[in-house]
C-alpha cells in the first residue's frame, strides 16, 4: 500500500465512528461496534503500512539529476501561494511553470505505453513502469548499448514538445534522450529532426547539456556547479521551471518581513510599493524588458560574469542591469564574439532574427523601444504581454497561456495604445478593408519570419515591409507572406504606390513568378519552411485562392531534404479542404509516395479551377514542370542550423 492508500484507509474507519455512534448510541456504539473495527482497521493498516509503504526520497537524497536546493535569500513559488493565490494560479497554467519539471505522472505528456520506435536501425520501446518512465533500445549506440534501459529523470517543455533527460552515471549531470515526442501529432521522433537542422543520419547524443546551458533559462535560481573534476557536476536550483523568483527576485526578504499583518495593510494604499520584493510593472521600460531578457535573447557573458557563473549562476536579478554581466549580440558584433556560421543561424542577412526565443534582441532594434525613456510610448514586452491575466474562465486561461498576450493584443488595439490617431481612419494607412486581415498592424509591422517549434512566428522587431530588403537579403516580407500568389515586384509596386517608397532592381522571375513559389522551390531552409508554414496561415489561405498550393507542399513533403520542413509541409496540407485527414510519415515519406501522392494529385486534379500564371501553372491547370525543375535545380542547399 503507497501512502494515498493509508490515507484513505484511516480516512474511512474515522468516518464510520460517527455513523455508529449516531446510530446505536455514543456508549453502546462505540463499545460495540466502533473500537473492534479502529482497532482491526489500524491494525490492517500497519500490516499493509509495514509490507509496501515506501518512504518518499528526499529531494536532498536524489543523486542522479539536478535537485532543488534553494539559496537562503530563495523561497519558491509554494511560499508565494499563500498571500497572491491568483497570481501562482494564473503562473501555474502557464508553460513558464512547466519549462523543466521532475518525471512523474503528473508532469509527463509523452506517449509511454509500451509502443515502439526505430529509427536509422535504432529500436527504441518507451514504458511506464509504476511511477517511474523508461526508455530501453534494442541496438548499438554511445549512450544506449544494447538491451540498455534509461530511467527519464527530468523533462524539459510542455507545450509543443517534450524532451527528457537521464542521469550520465556520474554525478548529476544528465543526457538528452534522442528522442522528442511531438505533442500535437502524439509521436515521437529523433530530436534533431524537429529543429531546422542539416539532413544527418543516426542518433546524437547530447552530453550534458542541461548542466552547461539549458539551466540557465529553463529553472530559477540555478547554480551549475561544473567542477573540472570529472563526474563532479552537482548542479543545483532554487526551482526547476521559470518561476516567481525569476521575475520578482529571491523573496526572503519579503517573505520574512511581510509575515507582519501591520506591515501587509499598510502596503494596500494607493500606490501599493513593496521595496522588499521587485514588480516588473514599476520598473522602467528599460529594466522592465530586462527581466525578459535575462532569458529571451543573444548573449555572451564577459569574462569574469563567465567564471562565477560556472560555480554559483548569474549574479543579475531582476530590477538590475543587464548589461553588467553580459554583452548582447548582433548581425553586426565584432565576429570574434559570433562567428559566422552562428550569425547566420540567428540573424538574416539584413540583421533581423530568423529564430524564435530571442526577441529581446528584436526589441533593442525597434523604433518603439530605441526612443529612450520616453514613459508611457516606449514599447517594453509588457506593452502586450501579461504573465498574470484577469481572472477568468478556464478556457480563457488556456487560450491566453498559448503567448501569455494581454486582452485585445492580438487586435491592433496592441498598436494604437501608442497610435491612436491611425485608428481614426484606418485603411487609409492600410489600404486594406477594416476588420481584414490586412488592417492588423502586426500582419505588417511584425510579419512572421522567425522560426522556431516547427512554426513560424512573429518578428519582435518592429518595421515596415519592404520589397528591397527581400531582394537583398532573401527574409521574406509580410506582404508576400499573406498574397502568396502575388510576385515580388507586384509587392514593390504596392509599396511605392502606397507609401511612395521607391522601386528596387528586381529579377525577371521576381516580376513574373510568386515570391511564395521561388522560397518554396529554390529558397534556402528558412526561406522553405517559412512557405511552407504559409500556405497553412489561415489569413494567406483567404487571401490567395489556395488550389494552387496543393503541388507545391506535396513537393516539400516528398523531395525536401529537411526533416522539419516536411513535417510543416504535411501540417499545412491539412489545412487544407479534402486534405485534413490522411497518412504520411515525414520521417519516412518513400513509404507513403505511391499512395499519398496519388489520393492527394487525385483530390486536387478532381477541382475546376483557374490558377493565376504567377503560380506556374498553364491554362488547363497543370503545372509547368520545365520551369519548376529549373528552379528547383538553383536550390540554395548550403546547410542552415536554426539555433533555438
Amino acid at each position: 500500500m503507497n501512502a494515498e492508500g493509508l490515507i484513505v484507509l484511516t480516512v474511512f474507519i474515522g468516518a464510520l465512528l460517527p455513523l455508529l455512534i449516531s446510530s446505536f448510541g455514543v456508549r453502546s456504539g462505540i463499545q460495540k461496534y466502533g473500537l473492534p473495527v479502529l482497532v482491526a482497521g489500524c491494525g490492517v493498516a500497519i500490516i499493509l503500512a509495514g509490507s509496501g509503504l515506501e518512504r518518499p526520497v528526499a529531494e536532498s537524497e536524489v543523486l542522479d539529476r539536478p535537485v532543488e536546493d534553494p539559496e537562503s535569500d530563495y523561497v519558491s513559488s509554494k511560499t508565494c501561494r499563500s498571500c497572491h493565490p491568483h497570481q501562482h494560479s494564473t503562473w501555474s497554467s502557464s508553460f513558464h511553470s512547466s519549462m523543466t519539471q521532475v518525471v512523474s505522472p503528473r508532469t509527463v505528456v509523452g506517449g509511454f505505453d509500451g509502443r515502439e520506435e526505430n529509427f536509422y536501425g535504432w529500436r527504441f520501446r518507451l514504458e511506464r513502469r509504476g511511477e517511474e518512465y523508461w526508455a530501453e533500445t534494442g541496438d548499438t549506440g554511445k549512450a544506449f548499448p544494447i538491451g540498455s534501459d534509461r530511467r527519464l529523470v527530468l523533462s524539459t517543455g510542455s507545450h509543443h514538445m517534450q524532451k527528457y533527460w537521464y542521469s550520465a552515471g556520474e554525478g548529476r549531470e544528465l543526457d538528452l534522450f534522442p528522442l522528442v515526442y511531438l505533442i500535437e501529432s502524439d509521436r515521437w521522433v529523433p530530436v534533431h529532426t524537429a529543429f531546422i537542422q542539416p539532413p544527418k543520419e543516426g542518433m546524437p547524443v547530447s552530453e550534458g547539456r542541461w548542466n552547461t546551458g539549458c539551466n540557465q533559462c529553463h529553472a530559477t535560481g540555478s547554480r551549475p556547479r561544473l567542477h573540472d573534476e570529472p563526474g563532479k557536476i552537482d548542479t543545483r536550483v532554487a526551482e526547476f521551471g521559470i518561476a516567481c523568483e525569476s521575475c520578482h527576485g529571491p523573496a526572503e526578504e519579503h517573505v520574512r518581513l511581510n509575515r507582519d499583518p501591520l506591515r501587509r495593510y499598510s502596503y494596500h494604499g494607493e500606490d501599493g510599493s513593496d521595496d522588499t520584493i521587485v514588480n516588473p510593472a514599476r520598473l522602467s521600460p528599460k529594466l522592465s524588458a530586462q527581466v525578459c531578457g535575462q532569458c529571451h535573447g543573444v548573449w555572451r557573458l564577459l569574462d569574469d560574469e563567465g567564471r562565477h557563473w560556472r560555480e554559483k549562476g548569474h549574479q543579475y536579478r531582476p530590477g538590475g542591469k543587464l548589461e553588467d554581466s553580459r554583452q548582447y549580440l548582433f548581425h553586426d558584433s565584432d565576429s570574434s564574439l559570433l562567428a559566422g556560421s552562428q550569425a547566420e543561424s540567428i540573424f538574416w542577412p539584413d540583421g533581423m532574427l530568423r529564430v524564435t526565443g530571442r526577441e529581446y534582441n528584436g526589441l533593442l532594434r525597434s523604433p518603439c523601444y530605441a526612443g529612450g525613456e520616453a514613459g508611457e510610448r516606449t514599447m517594453t514586452c509588457s506593452s502586450c504581454h501579461s504573465m498574470h491575466p484577469e481572472a477568468g474562465d478556464a478556457g480563457s486561461i488556456r487560450e491566453w497561456a498559448d503567448d501569455q498576450l494581454k486582452a485585445d493584443m492580438k487586435t491592433s488595439a496592441a498598436c494604437l495604445q501608442c497610435h491612436p490617431s491611425l485608428g481614426e481612419d484606418i485603411s487609409a494607412h492600410t489600404h486594406h478593408s477594416p476588420g481584414s486581415s490586412g488592417s492588423d498592424c502586426y500582419n505588417c509591422h511584425m510579419p512572421h519570419t522567425s522560426l522556431g517549434l516547427l512554426k513560424a512566428v512573429r518578428s519582435h522587431t518592429i518595421s515596415s515591409p519592404a520589397a528591397k530588403a527581400t531582394g537583398t537579403s532573401g527574409k521574406p516580407n509580410a506582404c508576400n507572406l499573406c498574397h502568396l500568389d502575388k510576385t515580388l515586384e507586384w509587392t514593390a509596386g504596392k509599396l511605392s504606390e502606397w507609401y511612395g517608397q521607391p522601386k528596387p532592381a528586381l529579377g525577371a522571375e521576381d516580376s513574373s513568378i510568386a515570391a511564395s513559389i521561388l522560397w518554396a522551390l529554390r529558397g534556402d531552409a528558412a526561406q522553405r519552411a517559412l512557405a511552407a508554414w504559409s500556405m497553412g496561415w489561415k489569413p494567406a489561405l483567404e487571401t490567395s485562392t489556395p488550389d494552387w498550393m496543393v503541388f507545391y507542399l506535396v513537393e516539400l513533403m516528398f523531395d525536401d531534404d529537411y526533416d522539419a520542413i516536411r513535417y510543416i509541409s504535411q501540417r499545412s496540407l491539412r489545412s487544407h479542404s479534402g486534405f485534413s485527414r490522411f497518412e504520411f510519415d515525414h520521417m519516412n515519406p518513400g513509404r507513403y509516395e505511391q499512395t499519398v501522392m496519388r489520393k492527394v494529385m487525385e483530390t486536387w486534379s478532381s477541382r475546376k479551377r483557374l490558377l493565376p500564371s504567377t503560380t506556374l501553372y498553364d491554362p488547363e491547370g497543370r503545372p509547368r514542370m520545365d520551369r519548376i525543375q529549373k528552379l528547383k535545380s538553383q536550390r540554395d542547399r548550403k546547410p542552415i542550423t536554426i539555433t533555438e
